[in-house]
């Protein structure tokens, strides 16, 4: 593998994740080729395998990156929120701001399921601390950690799969309400109480464009 901090192997597979990005977010991942990849890259075959042992390895590395964007922006919007409920439907609408922001990477992320349905995945450390802590308070009331976790992320990932197909900014706050309710009350959130928190949380964050994915510290941490 590539020895990384040389500056020109760095530019080989940034250009590399680059063109990964823009296919995956055009087409589904068995239609895309290492030799699609190389191409579009302008790199020679033989520099691909000297950053990815496989292209499964460097959809991986595209995933990671993006969700890892996301997530730090889900950081920042849930700063100081200590209630779940508000949390969840905060980190819910931070995804779908993100639809219209980068239609580009959250195109990567409607196609790519790299693991991320995992409780134990670092990514989803936050999610499933939300949830057990909205179980531990009596505020979720879920048979498990496991069900919620994947109720949550397979609610979302449809909801993004709505935004990345019609990204309008319309859409996008209409469906955050319609979607993020829809998840409290799967928890076991009173339907006002869940309502008025997604009403806020849309608002703020979908519609104002608050704590956008660009505008996110890069040494910011869950």
């Amino acid at each position: 593998m590539a020895e990384r901090g040389n500056p020109r192997a760095e530019r080989t597979r940034a250009a590399l994740i680059a063109a990964g990005r823009r296919l995956y977010s055009e087409r589904p991942v068995d239609a895309v080729t290492v030799d699609d990849i190389v191409q579009a890259a302008s790199v020679g075959k033989g520099s691909f395998y000297n950053h990815f042992v496989d292209r499964e390895a460097l959809v991986r590395a595209i995933s990671s990156e993006i969700r890892g964007q996301v997530e730090t922006a889900v950081s920042r919007a849930n700063a100081g929120v200590e209630d779940p409920a508000r949390r969840m439907a905060r980190a819910v609408c931070t995804y779908l701001r993100f639809a219209l922001d980068g239609p580009e990477p959250a195109g990567v992320l409607v196609r790519v399921h790299s693991g991320h349905t995992s409780l134990t995945a670092p990514l989803n450390r936050g999610l499933v601390e939300d949830i057990e802590a909205g179980l531990a308070s009596g505020r979720f009331t879920v048979a498990t950690v496991e069900a919620a976790v994947l109720y949550v992320l397979g609610v979302t990932q449809m909801a993004l799969v709505g935004v990345v197909q019609e990204p309008t900014l319309a859409y996008a706050v209409s469906l955050s309400q319609q979607m993020c309710a829809l998840i409290l009350r799967g928890l076991g959130v009173a339907s006002a109480e869940a309502d008025l928190i997604t009403a806020q949380a849309s608002d703020e964050i979908v519609r104002k464009g608050a704590f956008s994915v660009t505008a996110a510290p890069a040494d910011a941490t869950h």
